[in-house]
């Protein structure tokens, strides 16, 4: 299956890539996202549960990001398996300004099997672009979020430098040096990379979420339908009145 498309952020670019790579942002714009736990450097474990009927199901895989060059571009590995099958796939991701907005192009091709692999091509298709599309319009929203965060007084007050205070002269003391206690170096600490992200609840992207975003996009792409469903209720109404 081969996936791609492009969304506008009205962002800078700069803006953009740091959501992109912001674990607690992806944790919140991720459909479905159960957990999210960084295992190494630009690698994440995951476990999703995704409510759209083709694909319905709990899955858990593995996100590894390399070749990256910031603010441009990087590249996505997938490997991921749940009750109905396993995927694997890679991608990449690119940004570019253009009448001042960011354009995210992203591409890729997935390999499937198992179960879901039955489903029909269209619908994974459809699947696809629709938890997609639900993820980057939550992005959208979680960095709109982040640029008019506002630090809060508290934070304010403990980040402010106080004036340092002018150390006052004491007289020196005779004192005789003691031998330098022999010190053992400790060894140096390996860089520990694991870290679990917790969406606090309704902060997630949820199912309902995914449902009530794709009903919006219907909408908009087809203003005409609430007339023509109002339209057919005063019909039905009126003919009952008859």
């Amino acid at each position: 299956m081969k996936i791609a498309g492009n969304y506008s952020f009205a962002a800078s670019r700069e803006e953009v890539w740091a959501a992109l790579n912001d674990p607690e942002v992806l944790a919140r714009t991720i459909p479905g996202c159960q957990r999210l736990e960084q295992v190494g450097e630009n690698e994440y474990e995951s476990t999703l549960k995704i409510g759209l009927q083709a694909v319905r199901g709990v899955y858990s895989g593995r996100v590894k990001i390399d070749n990256l060059r910031p603010p441009e571009s990087y590249e996505i590995h997938v490997d991921g398996k749940g009750s109905n099958g396993f995927l694997k796939g890679s991608g990449s991701i690119l940004l570019r300004e253009e009448n001042g907005q960011t354009i995210l192009d992203y591409g890729g091709e997935a390999h499937i099997g198992g179960t879901i692999a039955s489903v029909g091509q269209r619908l994974l298709d459809g699947a696809a672009k629709t938890l997609i599309s639900q993820s980057l319009k939550a992005l959208a929203a979680q960095i709109e979020a982040r640029r008019t965060e506002a630090p809060t007084p508290e934070l304010a007050a403990a980040t402010t430098p106080e004036p340092a205070e002018t150390p006052t002269p004491e007289p020196a003391a005779a004192t005789t040096p003691e031998p330098a206690a022999a010190t053992t170096p400790e060894p140096a600490e390996t860089p520990a990379f694991r870290r679990t992200i917790q969406v606090p609840a309704g902060e997630g992207l949820s199912e309902v979420d995914v449902a009530l975003g794709v009903i919006e996009d219907f909408l908009k792409e087809r203003p005409w339908v609430p007339w023509v469903i109002i339209a057919f209720l005063l019909g039905y109404l009126l003919g009952q009145r008859r």
